[in-house]
């Protein structure tokens, strides 16, 4: 498998962009992140995406035939993410629900150095009381070492009565005589 931040820009054309993301989808890519800018009626898209390494020739390819319809392919670039320095985030929430706290706890998140690679948000219904309910469930990779506390001392502040649960997986160090 290889992650790629795949940076793409021209005419506003809502099913050709559509159409690439398909196309990717077709080679059994995973979307992991997207981000799209409108102006003017140009628009710019980030995707992070992972495809099985077999199909690394026919998408750039195909990258090559969306450049032709309008879409021109910025930039293609490898993470390369080394698994054993790598810090993985697990997260638990529970609590009184609001509208866009989904947003908040990703605002959060990255503002930490969190690289969320899924967030799964759940309403859980109101209690007896008559307060609505949700749980989200969240798995991210850290760019930076992270301060606990204060990443705790944030997501508090999101809804009263906040239950978090935070694993912080470190790398295993080897150490070689």
């Amino acid at each position: 498998m290889v992650t790629w931040l795949i940076t793409v820009a021209g005419k506003d054309q809502p099913e050709l962009l559509h159409k690439f993301c398909e196309t990717i989808a077709l080679m059994e890519g995973v979307f992991l992140d997207k981000q799209q800018t409108v102006m003017a009626g140009q628009v710019t898209a980030m995707f992070k995406v992972c495809l099985p390494a077999a199909h690394i020739p026919f998408s750039r390819k195909v990258f090559a035939e969306y450049r032709v319809k309008g879409l021109d392919i910025i930039s293609v670039q490898e993470l390369n993410p080394d698994p054993s320095k790598s810090h993985r985030l697990a997260l638990e929430l529970h609590g009184q629900y609001r509208f866009g706290i989904d947003f908040d706890i990703r605002t959060i998140l990255e503002s930490h150095g969190a690289q969320i690679e899924q967030l799964n948000q759940h309403y859980m219904g109101q209690t007896p009381e008559g307060k609505r309910q949700f749980t989200s469930k969240v798995h991210a990779e850290l760019t930076r070492p992270i301060s606990e506390p204060n990443l705790l001392q944030a997501l508090y502040r999101l809804s009263p009565e906040l239950s978090i649960r935070l694993s912080i997986d470190e790398p295993e160090h080897v150490l070689v005589s």
